[in-house]
């Protein structure tokens, strides 16, 4: 590969692994901002999550067959609980199962012990997507990242 065509790679993937300082803030619902490894590590893991999805309520929404209040249920009763949040300050755009998804945020429900047990995204209108078909091993892996002692401060 080139130099020009490896620089403009990493320019079209920096904002998926970017740190805090590019724009990026991972937390957890109650928390503040997380930094160091166990952030780098959970932004890592919800970027996969998000990947592994196969469907969402904006592009699958006759499969999923969920109404818009029932997502928006869903999303609050995640958020109200255990939740870990990972913010971007411009629109990021992710290639899923599913398709290309773009979004500013991106929302795991953690109220379950041993997985991850809801995923959202925030579209850059605002809007709650719902996603599923996604990868149980991802889901329990970060839901061990997220019960590490750095990820809970």
């Amino acid at each position: 590969m080139t130099r020009p065509a490896l620089v403009l790679l990493l320019a079209l993937v920096t904002p998926a692994v970017a740190g805090a300082a590019d724009g990026v803030t991972v937390r957890r619902c109650t928390g503040s901002p997380l930094t160091g490894p166990a952030a780098d590590e959970l932004r890592k893991l919800a970027v996969e999550f998000v990947q592994s999805s196969n469907f969402n309520t904006a592009a699958h929404a006759r499969i999923l067959n969920q109404s818009v209040s029932a997502t928006q249920d869903q999303y609050r009763r995640a958020v109200a609980g255990d939740c870990l949040i990972v913010t971007y300050d411009r629109p990021v755009r992710l290639r899923t199962v599913g398709g290309e998804v773009s979004l500013v945020e991106i929302v795991v429900g953690l109220g379950r012990a041993d997985y991850a047990d809801g995923l959202f995204t925030i579209d850059e209108s605002g809007r709650v997507i719902g996603h599923g078909k996604y990868s149980g091993s991802i889901a329990t892996e970060l839901r061990k990242a997220a019960r590490a002692p750095a990820a809970t401060r």
